[in-house]
């Protein structure tokens, strides 16, 4: 078959199979065959700005299409917007050829509408006086990029998938399935429709079960834009998903799950046409918007924006391509208007303060699909009853129970450890709404760093509400806390859970982490002033007629503060909280008490292994040694002049290390895993001292002046 009729062959093969794609299937059932629009889908743009026929408004709208559509790419913005106006940048095409067959990457290069009708890739060879031979040295070209290291993924399960999809916040940007019913949703609530635009998934089709499992691993590296964020799926979340993106309208699975186009016709790399299609690659400047390793040569740059002439309908506004001269988006009127709005509006154009810079993010990021701010954004109505919880309590807190929290403050709530967790997915302290399904996922350091130092600059108040939260005056004591935590004091526990326990009533926030979560002026920002704080809030006044609110606060503060070391508060706590467990808690307990053989500043180390010790900090020696479960703590907790801690485990063994006779303890540091080392004098040397479990046996590690001594092991 000559070149020519095999391409016009292969271009039929591809419109047959996108009219498959679009009449064949019920195409509002499934997401993943939701209707496209006819136009380069930004979603900001179209949930804030295309239905508002105001043409400042508009034009706001335009200045993020510019970016979006990453018209700077070749289009230089001015200098004093050369932050803002950054630009995207465009998928990664390393191992296009294992995601496309050949056939869907040739017709992409042709015009990208005929396999994704709403994409932002402009079209270089959509007119009639394009070159085809061109867009078969591309297709070469690209073709060589193949993933070198192939997986075989499980096959996931569809249903888990669709379960997957429609709880954890997926639908906050796409579509939920037409007729799907959220599962524990009560009789008589009816399922709308969504008003609000959602973004497309039209490449799922097109990528294979296993590519489409890859890409949902790791997002990010496919499309460096970041604007489709990871989600952190293990592997088989991962499988399951793609299982259900890639079902037919009856959820089942195609027969055949590999790209059936290429085991049907294998497609041979020709190097000629490769090294041409290389050359084509940097003649039509597609490395402006894609980074390619092998090509180090800088993009062509077009006019500056704002020498662009706006008057007419030529270069990218043609209606009509024109033979890869210029991009053709197929904007809309409506774009088309905006962008020219945005062009006249453009000299004038101040660079945003902070507040402008962080709409300007969670527009770009479409951060508004989940979270509201300032009144914008936030997730539609119609989509709140997909976000799932899995304790039906949180139900009766209405829109606060199931979806995402506001932004408001978050400069001043937050603290820094709680940004890395929440940005960056650093740390592993548990959720602070752990009833809560929806997850919040990861997208580029880059663009949500900056992020929290202009939270930080937007958000903070005049005059900073003052607390001291150095547990030095008198009041700062955790028991004061601990009664009023509890239901003989204000009461919190009947809402709020704490260690692992949940609350006496209906969930709201866990209150575990709130010293590493919240910066301690928002706290008693929020407890002196809940509604003012954050509107909307179930949480009642209760310290409105208090005359000691100041102080109790931060008796509250001390309190969640030394949370690891203290009994749960009265209404949590049962006679097996007072067992300490490392093997529970993940980590070494050290654990400050009063026992017997080894005195009054006892200092007991438990380990998740199951070897414990006891520390003598006064006499600076280790005293006792024992196997199985580690201590109880209801004597030390509960009264200090009781008897002393009780020893869980079994075969305690006095301990004979070598001792020093004299010496004056400096207390202890702990490391990265929580272990910790005592630091004492003896004759002026300093003394380190610690043990650890090792193959079964507790070993000393003992370090005088820097120098280690022979270590000593203590054996059952």
């Amino acid at each position: 078959m000559g070149d020519s009729v095999q391409l016009f062959v292969k271009f039929c093969f591809g419109i047959v199979a996108i009219l498959c794609l679009g009449f064949g299937r019920d195409m509002e059932a499934h997401p993943a065959h939701a209707k496209p629009v006819n136009y380069p889908f930004v979603v900001g743009f179209e949930r804030f700005h295309s239905s508002v026929d105001n043409a400042d408004h508009l034009a706001e709208g335009g200045f993020l299409l510019l970016n979006e559509l990453n018209c700077v790419a070749c289009h230089a913005p001015p200098e004093s917007l050369a932050n803002q106006l950054i630009g995207v940048t465009a998928t990664n095409l390393e191992g296009t050829a294992s995601r496309l067959s050949h056939v869907d990457l040739e017709l992409m290069i042709r015009n990208p509408r005929f396999v994704k009708q709403d994409t932002m890739m402009p079209s270089l060879f959509a007119g009639p006086d394009r070159k085809l031979e061109e867009v078969e040295a591309l297709k070469h070209y690209l073709s060589t990029f193949e993933v070198t290291e192939k997986i075989e993924y499980p096959i996931g399960d569809i249903e888990k998938g669709r379960r997957l999809y429609h709880r954890i916040g997926c639908v906050g940007c796409h579509a939920p399935e037409v007729g799907y019913r959220p599962e524990g949703l009560p009789d008589g609530i009816e399922v709308e429709l969504t008003g609000l635009p959602s973004v497309p998934m039209n490449l799922a089709d097109r990528y294979d079960l296993h590519s489409l499992t890859r890409f949902l691993l790791d997002p990010i590296s496919h499309r460096p834009s970041g604007r489709m964020p990871d989600y952190q799926f293990s592997e088989v979340e991962a499988a399951d998903l793609a299982a259900y993106l890639k079902a037919g309208p009856d959820l089942k699975l195609p027969e055949n799950l590999s790209n059936a186009l290429d085991a049907e016709t294998p497609f041979q790399t020709d190097s000629e046409k490769v090294e041409l299609g290389r050359q084509v690659f940097v003649k039509k400047n597609c490395h402006a918007c894609h980074s390619m390793n092998d090509i180090d040569s800088e993009p062509t740059r077009a006019k500056p924006l704002l020498q662009l002439d706006f008057s007419e309908r030529k270069g990218c506004f043609s209606e009509r391509p024109v033979g890869g001269a210029v991009p053709h988006y197929g904007l809309d009127e409506v774009q088309i208007k905006a962008i020219t709005e945005a062009l006249k509006r453009l000299p004038q154009r101040q660079v945003p303060d902070q507040a402008g810079e962080i709409d300007w993010t969670l527009s770009t990021l479409n951060c508004y699909a989940c979270h509201e701010r300032d009144g914008k954004g936030g997730t539609e109505t119609a989509r709140e009853i997909y976000f799932a919880v899995n304790d039906v309590g949180a139900l009766s807190l209405g829109r606060w129970g199931n979806i995402p929290p506001r932004l408001d403050h978050v400069g001043r709530k937050l603290t820094d450890q709680w940004f890395s967790r929440v940005l960056l997915g650093e740390g592993d302290e548990g959720k602070a709404r752990p009833y809560m399904e929806a997850r919040m996922p990861l997208f580029r350091k880059k663009d949500t760093l900056p992020l929290v130092e202009k939270f930080r600059a937007a958000d903070q108040l005049p005059e900073p509400v003052e607390i001291d939260t150095s547990g030095l005056a008198k009041h700062h004591r955790s028991h004061f806390g601990r009664e009023l935590i509890g239901i003989n004091g204000l009461g919190c526990v009947n809402c709020h859970g704490l260690n692992g326990k949940k609350s006496l009533g209906a969930p709201v926030i866990d209150l575990t982490n709130t010293v590493h979560r919240l910066q301690p002026g928002y706290f008693k920002e929020l407890l002196l002033d809940p509604q003012g704080t954050q509107p909307g809030t179930l949480m009642p006044p209760v310290f409105a007629d208090r005359k000691n609110a100041d102080r109790e606060i931060e008796q509250l503060w001390t309190y969640l503060k030394e949370i690891d070391q203290q009994p749960l508060p009265d209404g949590l706590l049962t006679d097996e909280d007072y067992e300490l467990d490392p093997k529970t808690e993940g980590k070494p307990i050290v654990f400050r008490s009063f026992m017997e053989n080894v005195g009054s500043h006892a200092i007991a180390v438990g380990f998740p292994e199951g070897l414990h010790a006891a520390f003598d900090s006064k006499g600076c020696r280790w005293r006792l040694a024992w196997k199985g479960k580690f201590l109880d703590a209801m004597s030390t907790w509960e009264d200090r002049f009781c008897e002393p801690a009780k020893i869980l485990g079994e075969e305690v063994k006095e301990i004979d290390w070598k001792i020093p006779e004299q010496a004056e303890f400096e207390g202890f540091v702990l490391d990265a895993k929580g272990v910790p080392t005592f630091l004492y004098q003896v004759d002026g040397k300093k003394w380190q001292d610690r043990v650890a479990p090792v193959d079964g046996k507790l070993k000393r590690i003992l370090i005088i002046d820097g120098e280690k001594q022979k270590g000593e092991e203590l054996a059952w």
